[in-house]
């Protein structure tokens, strides 16, 4: 699955290709007040639903039982450690774990700027074993892994955004 409607088709079809899978599960976004979507019992959602998306958090279930939490930001994130087992911080300034539970494994944007994807895995066996990650890029950095340091998201800083140009005062 996927949490985006509209995911990069290159990168999609590359993690097709590397899971041998033939199709790809959209995530289903729900307005804020839906009640089709109760964030109060994610345990509900069945092994193996997709992203289900409601006011900057996705919640998905792995077939293992693992749920999967996408949050905003660490605010927003918050809730979820009381069940996720898995939380993704798409906020590169979102610089600690906002959950106090060592069993519940969080990855901020900037981790993922620094070491590359990431591959993670639940144990199916164990509900007290927290999720294993290994990251594509190990340090010390390779020299063509060199610049990922440099990178906004890599020091913590939020997105790039132009100064606003100071306005011209009307004619008279």
């Amino acid at each position: 699955g996927v949490n985006r409607v509209r995911s990069n088709e290159f990168t999609t079809d590359n993690w097709k290709h590397a899971l041998v899978s033939a199709t790809i599960v959209e995530p289903e976004t729900f307005e804020k007040g839906d009640v089709r979507f109760d964030i109060a019992d994610p345990a509900d959602l069945p092994p193996g639903a997709p992203f289900y998306c409601t006011a900057g958090l996705c919640l998905a279930r792995h077939p293992s039982g693992a749920i999967i939490a996408l949050a905003d930001d660490r605010k927003t994130a918050r809730p979820a450690c009381a069940f996720a087992d898995l939380i993704v911080i798409d906020d590169a300034t979102a610089y600690y774990n906002p959950c106090r539970n060592p069993l519940v494994l969080v990855v901020t944007k900037r981790q993922l700027a620094r070491m590359g994807s990431a591959a993670v895995f639940f144990d199916p066996l164990s509900a007290t074993t927290r999720a294993e990650i290994r990251f594509a890029v190990r340090q010390p950095y390779r020299p063509w892994h060199e610049q990922r340091r440099f990178s906004r998201e890599a020091r913590g800083l939020p997105p790039y955004r132009r100064a606003e140009k100071p306005k011209k005062p009307a004619a008279q």
